[in-house]
């Protein structure tokens, strides 16, 4: 396959930093790609698995969902893809379990209905930033939502669509998604991104910080004629659900759903609202024939057409898969309108 060595950033133990050291080169499985890695992003699930040792069943672990490169090698039933081929996948080590399935090293092994070929004229960087959040977005408006897939022309939906937190990598992709899906997108996001947003193809985008922010999305969706009866709170902390629910409630009336990247907190639930938790995850696993059409058809074609766009804005974390644990602490610490990416060299 190649005279390289793979390198990984791998995690010892429970809750200790990450440490650079060689491990062997993957091999695929039947219908999997091995992917020589050129740029990897960073998302919060890395530092939280990192910190709090959940979703982690043994170590040494590689974490990283969101790997993007070159086909080093493909499994004998793959069909959609072959070495060469620029790809971005979503690295599966959540839930495989399996060390070969993490994103941060040189070579990862990618299920091929979880991968998706991207442009020429896209960077590897560029690349990076869209698995997790395709994932994420995709299973919470097809699945969780039920909107159906746009396999036919489309009809204008009758709801419009609240997108919490639009400015993350999960938002920006949701943003993106409805828009194509004919959505009127009302986004909470702050004022810096809001230009940002509209561009990316929001209808409107408050400030989340505003204490009226409920009654100003109320207001702006029945000046429009538009009852918002659909949401995904990409966030999902602090009073987030809750505020969401307020505005679907209050604009949509009972019977609306409401989506969260979380599980919804201790607070009691409001009556007359659907509210589940999307699973990323679940385009591979009970979803994997939605999942399939995600990445291997719908993102494939959005990134060749220009109707899906690299977002959020991305900042390069320097040294390489030594950087993995810069780009975890930043995280932590806190980033806004930002994708945190590593280049594998």
């Amino acid at each position: 396959m190649s005279a390289e060595i793979n390198y990984a950033a791998v995690l010892e133990a429970p809750h200790a930093r990450m440490k650079v050291v060689s491990r062997p080169i993957p091999t695929p499985g039947s219908k999997e790609l091995v992917v020589r890695n050129h740029a990897v992003a960073a998302n919060p699930a890395d530092w939280k698995m990192q910190d709090f040792n959940v979703l982690i069943k043994e170590y040494p672990a590689v974490l990283g969902s969101d790997s993007c490169g070159v086909v080093a090698a493909v499994g004998s039933s793959v069909t959609k893809f072959k070495v060469g081929d620029r790809v971005t996948g979503f690295s599966g080590v959540i839930y495989l379990q399996d060390i070969d399935h993490g994103a941060f090293q040189t070579f990862t092994v990618l299920k091929d209905i979880a991968s998706t070929k991207i442009p020429d004229s896209m960077s590897f960087e560029e690349g990076s930033v869209f698995p997790m959040a395709i994932a994420t977005s995709g299973m919470a408006l097809f699945v969780d939502l039920g909107i159906p897939l746009p396999t036919q022309p489309i009809t204008p939906p009758s709801s419009g669509l609240l997108v919490w937190g639009a400015s993350s990598s999960i938002g920006t992709a949701a943003v993106q998604i409805a828009k194509n899906l004919g959505f009127k997108v009302f986004a909470t996001a702050s004022p810096t991104h809001h230009d940002y947003l509209k561009s990316l193809g929001a209808f409107e985008v408050f400030d989340y910080r505003d204490p009226s922010v409920v009654d100003k999305i109320v207001a702006s969706a029945k000046d429009h004629g538009v009852p918002i009866s659909l949401g995904f709170d990409t966030i999902t902390e602090g009073d987030t659900a809750k505020r969401s629910s307020e505005v679907i409630l209050s604009s949509g009336g009972k019977g609306g759903k409401l989506v969260l990247a979380n599980a919804w907190p201790e607070s009691d639930k409001p009556e007359g609202l659907q509210i589940s938790q999307t699973m990323a995850y679940r385009h591979g696993a009970d979803q994997a024939e939605i999942g399939e059409w995600l990445f291997n058809d719908y993102l494939r074609k959005a990134l060749a057409d220009g109707t899906i766009v690299p977002a959020p804005k991305i900042e390069v974390v320097p040294g390489g898969l030594s950087g993995a644990q810069t780009a975890f602490d930043k995280l932590k610490a806190g980033v806004s309108g930002r994708k945190l990416v590593v280049k594998v060299d």
